[in-house]
């Protein structure tokens, strides 16, 4: 097991006080004190040193991306959809999707280029306080380290030695066989297949497996095209299934070089349903990654108990 401890993270920001218990009713409010509306990112939201992003944002479209005040990452960024402080999922469309997706990877090639030893990186969501959401306006987490997180290295090495053993990559087995199965195929599309994972995590997970591509650099505008609509698609889905929260991954082979045994895939699943007062302590990171993030030192809680011991 590891975990990353950020003692920082436990003074964050949370918008889990909501005046309703659905996202309905959520959608279309605004918060005076959001960090990442309009009329405030500009004032409350870091920018990035000149001499990594001269412009000091990333901007496309409607997303802006900037540093994250709390990184749990050697860089870690907030992409944030739009000006819309909350939209409930039926109502992202595949332009918004887009847009908030090219700003992180526009980001993932500046911090290839920047930092070559950076070599791992990750795209990922918590939709709403039930899924580990701080702030309701949704956003995106981009991440990028030295070192890949604990689901995508166990994914890369046993790709790795299934091409080995099979002379073969996974990936595209595992679609072939999906794919004649027909029991957990849920779209095939030019350059993506989107299935129903056959040992999920968590409720009603998806994944989105990219045909020719290992690594979120190698994302053509063809393909983000059609990631982003399979996404939208899926919001739409979920929403008719009644889901009000959600947790998503795209995970990323090395940022710098193509793998031919591994293939760049995308998970998510659903979370609780909306309440008051509430912020799950479980995001991407545990439910999707298999990385804890952890608010206090192990050190300071030893330090703490050893008097209860004594006698």
């Amino acid at each position: 097991m590891r975990s990353r401890i950020n003692k920082r993270r436990a003074e964050r920001m949370r918008q889990a006080a909501m005046r309703t218990d659905t996202v309905s009713r959520v959608a279309g409010a605004r918060e005076t004190d959001c960090a990442f509306c309009p009329e405030n990112i500009e004032r409350m939201t870091p920018r990035f040193p000149s001499q990594f992003i001269p412009e000091g944002r990333i901007r496309t479209g409607s997303a802006v991306l900037f540093p994250n005040l709390y990184p749990f990452s050697e860089y870690h960024s907030v992409s944030v959809f739009s000006g819309a402080h909350s939209l409930p999922l039926g109502s992202f469309s595949a332009n918004i999707i887009r847009d908030c997706i090219r700003a992180c990877v526009d980001y993932l090639m500046r911090v290839r280029d920047f930092s070559p030893d950076v070599r791992h990186g990750s795209i990922n969501w918590n939709y709403m306080p039930p899924a580990g959401a701080s702030i309701v306006h949704p956003h995106l987490q981009v991440l990028a380290d030295r070192s890949p997180m604990h689901l995508q290295e166990i994914l890369i090495q046993r790709s790795e030695e299934y091409f080995r053993k099979h002379g073969s990559n996974y990936w595209r087995d595992l679609v072939e066989t999906e794919e004649k199965l027909e029991e957990r195929l849920v779209h095939r599309g030019d350059d993506i297949t989107w299935l129903a994972s056959f040992a999920p995590r968590a409720n009603d997970e998806v994944m989105a497996v990219f045909r020719d591509c290992s690594s979120i650099t190698q994302i053509d505008e063809r393909g983000l095209a059609e990631l982003s609509s399979g996404i939208s698609a899926v919001l739409k889905g979920y929403s008719k299934l009644g889901v009000e929260s959600l947790n998503m991954s795209v995970i990323s082979g090395p940022l710098d070089s193509g793998l031919e045994s591994y293939a760049l895939n995308l998970r998510m699943n659903s979370r609780p349903r909306l309440q008051r007062y509430y912020t799950n302590d479980c995001g991407f990171m545990e439910r999707i990654l298999l990385e804890s993030i952890i608010e206090s030192n192990p050190e300071e809680v030893a330090s703490r108990l050893r008097d209860c011991f004594k006698h």
